[in-house]
């Protein structure tokens, strides 16, 4: 097959530095699926990153003017470069002559929709989440009406197929009005040679989250716990890792709970730069209000990290409800502190559940994603 996937930011060169989990996934399913076809991706041109670039056995354009990253509101000049961006995507797209069509968020539906009318080939959208009603709350004014407006006309134009990242994200597309025989669910994964090199633990105990730097991620509520807890074990330090506008006011929590210098605050590392300080910490959390899949669990679960996430829908779904970890109130920050405590002072209890996280990892490989992906694929064309 010739497969085109669609997405809006991808990463450059080697050190594979993602900004979310839709980059993630576009990338290790283009790698998979170039083993048995030829895979190509469109995405917008980032600075410095050249206009054509061949990865693990693909091939990827980059089209339409540099554009910026933004994980919260957008400004001006980023609606007008998305715009152009979309414009010469769907025009680029027109001309490479593939079998089937795969978009990965809102722009890229879009786009993908586009390409598949002009080709008449078959269109799949990937669905990490339903927006709908949280537009404005997650992207602000403008981003907000324009998100949502373009989720609305990308459902009633509909795609041959949608794949939901979870059965919670298929539940909300099917109050969207899609057929449920339309919806394939097809989690995220991990590859397991990124987590076999051993690394050496830091010698304090450290609790790592890796996530954007938005509201709903709700990293006040770690920050709180990790200032509790931190009268009980001096030593103690977190590491977040990512970025967004939260940055600023993460900060001044932490100052102002006197923990500015005891919490570390990282953003666009290199993968294997990730991982490694993954492996070298003990505990990983995750406090998110909402989430689409949660990624950062599932490699934090590979890497043998314990978690303390938000018990919500979709976490329980990806943890077979809480294995290899903890899931409490999102909003009871002392509820965290107290399981961060009972995992770093009880050895028994944390090696069981590293243990646990390891198996639970073992059910998410993207080598099998690819292998389901295909099969949607090859069924409709």
């Amino acid at each position: 097959m010739k497969i085109l996937l669609v997405t809006e930011f991808f990463p450059t060169g080697k050190d594979l530095r993602f900004s979310g989990g839709v980059e993630a996934r576009t990338f290790f399913l283009a790698k998979h699926l170039a083993k048995r076809h030829r895979v190509y991706v469109i995405c917008s041109r980032q600075k410095g990153s050249s206009k054509v670039e061949r990865m693990y056995g693909f091939v990827v354009y980059r089209v339409g003017p540099v554009t910026r990253y933004t994980s919260g509101a957008p400004r001006l000049s980023d609606v007008i470069n998305r715009i152009r961006s979309i414009k010469s995507a769907i025009s680029f797209g027109q001309q490479l002559k593939v079998d089937v069509v795969d978009g990965g968020n809102f722009l890229d539906h879009f786009v993908a929709k586009q390409i598949s009318l002009a080709n008449k080939k078959p269109v799949i959208f990937w669905y990490p989440d339903v927006f709908l009603g949280k537009w404005i709350s997650t992207s602000g004014f403008v981003g907000g009406i324009l998100g949502s407006a373009l989720e609305r006309i990308n459902l009633h134009r509909s795609a041959d197929r949608f794949i939901a990242i979870s059965k919670n994200t298929a539940n909300k597309l099917a109050r969207t009005s899609v057929p449920k025989n339309r919806v394939k669910v097809i989690p995220c994964g991990i590859d397991d040679d990124e987590f076999e090199t051993a690394v050496t633990k830091f010698q304090t105990p450290k609790i790592i989250c890796v996530s954007r730097l938005v509201n709903y991620k709700n990293l006040k509520t770690l920050i709180y716990a990790f200032a509790h807890l931190t009268t009980q074990i001096k030593e103690l330090r977190l590491i977040i890792i990512g970025s967004g506008p939260e940055l600023k006011n993460l900060k001044n929590l932490a100052y102002a709970l006197n923990v500015g210098n005891k919490v570390r605050f990282l953003s666009n590392l290199p993968r294997e730069k990730l991982i490694t300080l993954l492996k070298s910490s003990h505990i990983f959390s995750l406090p998110s209000l909402v989430e689409g899949f949660g990624i950062s669990t599932i490699e934090a679960a590979a890497a043998g990290l314990p978690y303390v996430n938000s018990d919500i829908p979709t976490i329980r779904e990806i943890t077979r409800n809480g294995r290899g970890g903890f899931l409490v109130n999102p909003d009871e920050p002392l509820a965290f502190s107290k399981k961060f405590h009972e995992l770093l002072t009880n050895k028994k209890l944390y090696q069981d559940k590293s243990n646990e996280a390891k198996e639970l990892s073992k059910n998410y490989s993207w080598e099998k994603i690819a292998v389901e992906t295909e099969k949607v694929y090859k069924n409709l064309i």
